[in-house]
């Protein structure tokens, strides 16, 4: 009987210690890109701005896209700037914003094609490894940037953890 408890222990304790080992993600699917896409869209619905998503994978190619009714037409060309802009410079755009003033660091990158400095840009990372990116685009620079949070704090508390993450991109 005693025997039997030890293993039943064991049993528990390696499963708890394998729930909390999260497993190394190299990629996202194309299901993680859909349920990002549904976590963009129910804060943006909450949020009653009108937006549109992008997601590029870690080489910048656009992996899914959706725009929601009465959407900018500018938000079609931003969302997907704002998501190879995080991946290509792997940062928030909002953090490029301040790096592209005058005597900052990375003055004049903002004339580059392509290269967005609006917040609403996050870059998507496993552990060490760039996953991708996504773009919100629809609102003001700050509600772009909350629904891009409320996005990936979402996706990381139930799926799987989408870091470095401090709970807050703002």
């Amino acid at each position: 009987m005693r025997h039997e408890l030890n293993t039943d222990l064991d049993h528990c304790i390696n499963d708890a210690i394998s729930r909390q080992l999260s497993p190394r993600h190299i990629s996202l699917s194309l299901a993680d890109a859909a349920l990002l896409a549904k976590y963009a869209s129910e804060a943006a619905e909450n949020a009653n701005v009108p937006i549109v998503f992008s997601l590029v994978d870690a080489c910048g190619q656009q992996r899914y896209f959706f725009s929601m009714d009465n959407a900018l037409l500018i938000s079609h060309t931003l969302a997907g700037q704002k998501a190879w802009t995080a991946v290509a410079l792997k940062m928030p755009t909002h953090q490029l914003a301040n790096e592209v003033q005058p005597g900052a660091s990375l003055y004049g990158l903002q004339n580059e094609p392509g290269i967005c400095c609006f917040g609403g840009g996050l870059p998507c990372w496993s552990g060490s490894v760039l996953l991708g990116a996504i773009g919100i685009s629809g609102g003001s620079v700050d509600e772009d940037i909350a629904i891009a949070s409320a996005t990936l704090e979402r996706f990381s508390r139930e799926r799987f953890p989408l870091t470095p993450f401090t709970g807050s991109f703002s």
